[in-house]
């Protein structure tokens, strides 16, 4: 059997439409804010071997570290294991997960005795224990400081709760009802992404299946392997530094070589600095998403994701480095910073090899910010990122004050904000002239502004980009540095880029993030588009009189 590219075609849309719709229900049925407004979770099935087939498009960090979690529990458990109505759950960095705060949900698809695929979701839990309210700390050194660790285990058993793993999470949480409500939202998307399998099964059959999943990942293989052909063969170099790793000030290598050689390329981050003792390591799993997310970017964005745009590629990580850290390593900021410096390596590197297709540089970081507390004796924490200015790419302006590469999350209304925790939100603007000027201009970063109504709360920060600017490209200027300070009493205090500090009642947060890069030189900026930054407020007057002398006044 083979399938005609129309029926092709509209099975990709139908596996797709799956995940899609598991994404609805998870965000629909969860109780944070984190997941129900932001929508920081992800979903994507895979076939009985292991492989990807089909997935939302929710957050490349998360979809990125999918394949290898699967491969993780599928040694955990032969198919011989699992049975009908299990859930397996992790959360491990070392075992397929990113950071402790993505708990992963695995539910095998058994249909007519035999396995058939699995349907998968990931969700970061708002606390999952540890030092810091949030479980993500400015400033830890190993692991066990960061939460609770879950090794693949089944959580359902039959369709039924495994209640000794639930209370263990349950009684190792700053908010439980939170958790478990999230945990029960996660169990009931993958209920229904069964349920939608289950039904294609019976529809279409086993082996129109099988063929159909055979087909359409060898079908992404071989647009890659064509995309990868239009690249110039060569060895192509990036590097680029993490500002520090939070408890020194040493800026951080991160280094990579491509290589692309006919249909195939090769990726080695040899060179990039060791493991710290410090929060900023990427887990191996990190690393590939990164990988894959500035690959799939560079070759044809419009490929079906699955396990055939992969196969192409050959990505090699040192052990013991950054990007693949030694066991028990601390890696909470590894997930959602050197994840986007990784993307920013790479795209220095195919920006050798594809130089009108590669855009200046975005954000480069998540601008984490996580505050817990008690609020009349009620446990609370809230988690966000914030968003950024895109680099300006090589035909546009970058947009202003958006997530950008690993990350893909929505913006929690500030409404939902002050109605369900103690804080008060006095700004949340767009930063005048934080962009990078030139040809095309990067986006604008963001100004937010949170006043604490607790009588104390915890701050934790994970950011970047706080010393070292994102780069324009081809003569555009550099982005503007993010800033991070409080202000106590009209008193400003700096902080720095990763930092657990504690807050008093009226304490005022403020979070500014970096612009993006330009691309091109500002001199051939088109005067219309000049005239409107002025007019938008977006660029001052006398930013572009002084690069731009015959520009009148408006």
């Amino acid at each position: 059997m083979k399938l005609d590219p129309a029926r092709l075609e509209v099975m990709k849309n139908l596996f797709v439409s799956i995940t899609e719709e598991m994404g609805a229900v998870l965000k629909k049925a969860s109780y944070s804010p984190n997941i129900k407004e932001r929508m920081d979770a992800s979903c994507a099935l895979f076939d009985w071997n292991g492989r990807l087939i089909a997935q939302a498009e929710h957050i490349p960090v998360h979809l990125g570290s999918m394949p290898l979690a699967i491969q993780v529990v599928r040694r955990y458990y032969s198919e011989e294991e699992l049975g009908e109505g299990d859930q397996i759950i992790l959360n491990d960095p070392y075992s397929g997960g990113s950071h402790l705060n993505d708990i992963t949900l695995v539910k095998p698809v058994m249909f007519e005795g035999d396995l058939l695929g699995y349907v998968v979701n990931k969700a970061h839990h708002a606390d999952v224990g540890g030092m810091t309210p949030g479980s993500m700390p400015g400033k830890s050194n190993e692991i066990f400081q960061e939460g609770f660790r879950i090794p693949p285990s089944r959580l359902i058993i039959g369709g039924r709760e495994n209640r000794d793993i639930f209370r263990i999470i349950e009684f190792n949480t700053r908010t439980p009802e939170e958790r478990l409500g999230d945990l029960r939202a996660q169990i009931a998307a993958n209920n229904l992404g069964e349920k939608r399998f289950l039904h294609t099964l019976r529809k279409y059959g086993v082996e129109f299946y099988r063929t159909f999943t055979d087909e359409i990942i060898s079908y992404s293989e071989r647009r890659v392997r064509k995309a990868i052909q239009k690249i110039p063969d060569g060895v192509y170099a990036g590097e680029d530094y993490m500002d520090d790793d939070g408890n020194t000030d040493e800026p951080i290598r991160i280094s990579c070589t491509v290589e692309v050689r006919g249909s195939r390329m090769s990726i080695d981050f040899t060179g990039t600095s060791g493991d710290r003792d410090a929060n900023i390591n990427a887990p191996y799993s990190v690393t590939l998403s990164s990988v894959y997310y500035a690959v799939r970017c560079v070759t044809d964005p419009d490929v079906p994701p699955n396990h055939g745009c992969y196969v192409p590629l050959s990505i090699t990580i040192p052990e013991g480095t950054l990007l693949n850290p030694r066991r028990n390593r601390a890696v909470s900021a590894g997930n959602v910073e050197t994840s986007q410096r990784v993307v920013d390596v790479l795209f220095k590197a195919f920006s050798k090899a594809l130089p009108d297709k590669i855009p200046a540089q975005s954000c480069g970081t998540m601008n984490n910010v996580i505050i817990g507390g008690l609020d009349g004796g009620r446990a609370f924490t809230y988690y966000e990122t914030i968003g950024g200015g895109q680099g300006a790419r090589p035909g546009m302006d970058g947009q202003d004050g958006i997530h950008d590469h690993m990350t893909n999350t929505a913006n929690t209304p500030i409404e939902v904000i002050e109605s369900t925790y103690p804080l008060f939100i006095e700004k949340y603007e767009l930063i005048q002239n934080s962009c990078g000027l030139g040809r095309n201009r990067g986006g604008l970063g963001i100004r937010r502004a949170i006043r604490i109504l607790s009588d104390t709360a915890v701050l934790s920060i994970q950011s970047d980009r706080r010393k070292f600017r994102p780069s324009g490209l081809y003569g555009g200027e550099n982005g503007m540095a993010g800033r991070n300070y409080v202000v106590r009493n009209g008193e400003i205090t700096a902080l720095p880029s990763k930092i657990t500090v504690r807050l008093m009642k009226d304490d005022v947060v403020v979070i500014e993030t970096p612009g993006g890069g330009g691309f091109g030189p500002v001199s051939e900026r088109d005067r219309s588009n000049a005239e409107k930054d002025i007019r938008e407020e977006k660029v001052s007057y006398d930013r572009y009189r002084h690069l731009l002398n015959d520009l009148n006044p408006l």
